[in-house]
């Protein structure tokens, strides 16, 4: 699938998934935007370079959405926690760097599209940061489940040969499907949640 079909389908299942609370939903964004799509950080073809373009561009736009939130929290816990002198987190940042360029380096749907690479970087994230860390994992595992039905393999189990269910074009008409049905529900979902929060808050007060 196509990448704005990823990021909306990816963010819809982490807000479903997330708590009905502005941090939850706010967790939710920030985790859903990147999982959904790091996937492919291995595509550079000039085929494919506007459409990733596209995707990473609202992928920030969500992503920024869901910081705005938790920013004041972000940065007294950045402060509180010291990143840049804490070796546990030094370390978790470079491995992940380090997982990242591989897959970059890779062929695409290869290794950047492995549950070696979904569970590894799922880890190391959690010791960055353990509200997103569901969501992210949540997003990546989305991406897998949209291009698996695609007509290409995808190395799941990489290093074993890649699957497919071979039911669709990557950019044919079911990807514009899910598109709107994953913004639909994204819209929906940021709606209801909202809502739950605000009865909420009128019931505590």
């Amino acid at each position: 699938m196509m990448s704005k079909t990823h990021l909306a389908v990816g963010v819809a299942a982490c807000l479903a998934a997330a708590p009905a609370t502005v941090e939850g939903l706010s967790y939710a964004l920030m985790g859903g935007a990147v999982g959904s799509l790091i996937c492919d950080i291995d595509r550079s073809s000039e085929r494919t370079s506007r459409d990733i373009k596209q995707g990473w561009a609202l992928a920030f736009t969500v992503f920024f959405a869901g910081f705005m939130h938790e920013s004041y929290t972000y940065w007294q816990t950045f402060k509180a926690e010291h990143l840049l002198s804490d070796p546990l987190k030094l370390v978790c940042l470079g491995s992940l760097l380090v997982l990242y360029l591989f897959a970059i380096s890779g062929a695409h749907r290869g290794f950047s599209h492995s549950l070696l690479l979904c569970v590894g970087s799922a880890v190391l994230i959690y010791f960055l940061s353990k509200q997103t860390c569901l969501f992210y994992l949540i997003g990546f595992l989305m991406h897998l489940l949209l291009d698996v039905l695609n007509k290409k393999p995808v190395r799941v189990l990489f290093p074993a040969r890649g699957i497919c269910l071979g039911w669709f074009y990557a950019d044919g008409l079911a990807n514009r499907i899910l598109l709107l049905l994953g913004l639909s529900a994204s819209a929906g979902l940021l709606m209801v949640k909202f809502q739950v929060y605000g009865n909420i808050l009128q019931v505590v007060r």
